[in-house]
């Protein structure tokens, strides 16, 4: 009897981590088309504009900071960028962003660098995501000509 009280333990216990994988592996897909459809509904379609602040912090934008992109070819470059990105593992603590982008709805911190970045929904600040290193170098030269070509 109380072996199979134990074999009956033990199956609970594998039916109920197999639920938990599987409803993470669900979440994790959602968050991640829940960037591609605040990119854009059709992948192959580019926005009209994006509009960008320099941040002081998480919660203050600076002054006068703000931008708007309207070059197809420049808002096709982020628009990749994001579409692309990555979702890391783990717990998120990050320095102030350097940057707020509005996509469509939606608004996300950006942090970017020559060769790296990382975006943030605003809506979801436990979860961030990595661009390629490729789409990064491409983010940053934009986004320095546009702020120190001033």
């Amino acid at each position: 009897m109380k072996r199979k009280a134990s074999l009956l333990g033990i199956c609970v216990v594998f039916i109920i981590l197999l639920a938990a994988c599987s409803i993470e592996d669900r979440n994790t897909a959602n968050v991640k088309e829940d960037i591609k459809e605040a990119v854009v509904d059709d992948a192959e379609a580019v926005m009209d504009q994006f509009v960008i602040n320099e941040m002081e912090s998480f919660s203050e934008v600076k002054v006068d900071s703000e931008k708007t992109l309207t070059s197809q070819e420049d808002i096709k470059t982020i628009q990749d960028a994001f579409y692309h990105a990555k979702k890391e593992p783990g717990a998120v603590d990050m320095s102030d962003p350097h940057y707020k982008v509005l996509l469509g709805g939606d608004s996300y911190y950006l942090w970017i660098h020559e060769s790296s970045g990382t975006i943030m929904n605003r809506k979801d600040t436990h979860v961030i995501y990595s661009l390629s290193e490729e789409a990064a170098q491409g983010v940053y030269k934009l986004l320095d000509s546009m702020y120190l070509g001033d």
